[in-house]
């Protein structure tokens, strides 16, 4: 799933949330009422430079958790199209920020709720926010053709990058990602990463959950297929 946050942080603050897949730091207008570096929170732990490193001891605070669930339907076989929920738990602190979408991959986006956000609204591929506040939390539905048909019965399903970076910092992230296929004849053939100490994969008859607390950037792939033609 392609989607981007671009975050305009308190001006001169330390440290702007990168979520999703990619954050672009900007500089907040005077007119800006979170436009005061006292109300923005710097991370407590020194941030890495970009190599994936999962976490086997979660940060003491929340970090943002990013959440992806993922629908396939017998249509998805052929089409590619999923159905999608992505929440957004813990955002970071932002007097503005944007959620940016594949206008050609992604469709039939909307918000399901929001708190702790003074504002959002769908514009075009993307979902707009406004002051960003503490415990925000964000969930949008959407359409996603996010599912790669391979061919002789197998699939390929990637989200990713994720990160949370401010300039050359990466700091914790959490990231689940859950994907459903119901009573069609999925299994999963292979993860990447594959399962670890701070990366887990958790298999059922009818999808499989990715957990992960991390640092760094990561890229996920599941290779599923189909029983019937196997």
């Amino acid at each position: 799933m392609m989607a981007t946050i671009w975050a305009r942080p308190l001006q001169g603050a330390t440290l702007a949330s990168l979520v999703a897949l990619s954050l672009s730091v900007a500089t907040a207008d005077g007119t800006d009422p979170f436009d005061d570096d006292s109300l923005w929170d710097p991370p407590r732990t020194e941030s890495n430079r970009g190599d994936l490193n999962f976490l086997t001891d979660p940060p003491d605070d929340p970090v943002h958790h990013h959440q992806n669930q993922i629908i396939l339907m017998a249509s998805s076989l052929d089409d590619g199209w999923v159905t999608l929920r992505q929440c957004h738990n813990d955002i970071d602190r932002v007097g503005r920020a944007q959620i940016l979408y594949n206008g050609d991959t992604t469709r039939d986006i909307e918000i399901e709720s929001q708190s702790n956000i003074e504002e959002t609204w769908v514009e075009g591929a993307s979902v707009q926010l406004r002051q960003v506040q503490p415990d925000a939390e964000l969930c949008v539905n959407a359409r996603s053709r996010m599912l790669q048909v391979l061919g002789d019965g197998e699939y390929l399903l990637e989200n990713g990058p994720f990160m949370r970076r401010y300039l050359d910092g990466y700091f914790p992230m959490r990231v689940t990602v859950a994907v459903s296929w119901g009573d069609l004849d999925l299994s999963l053939a292979s993860s990447e990463p594959h399962v670890q100490p701070g990366f887990e994969v958790t298999e059922s008859a009818h999808g499989v959950i990715l957990e992960t607390t991390f640092e760094g950037r990561l890229k996920t792939a599941l290779r599923l297929i189909n029983d019937e033609e196997s």
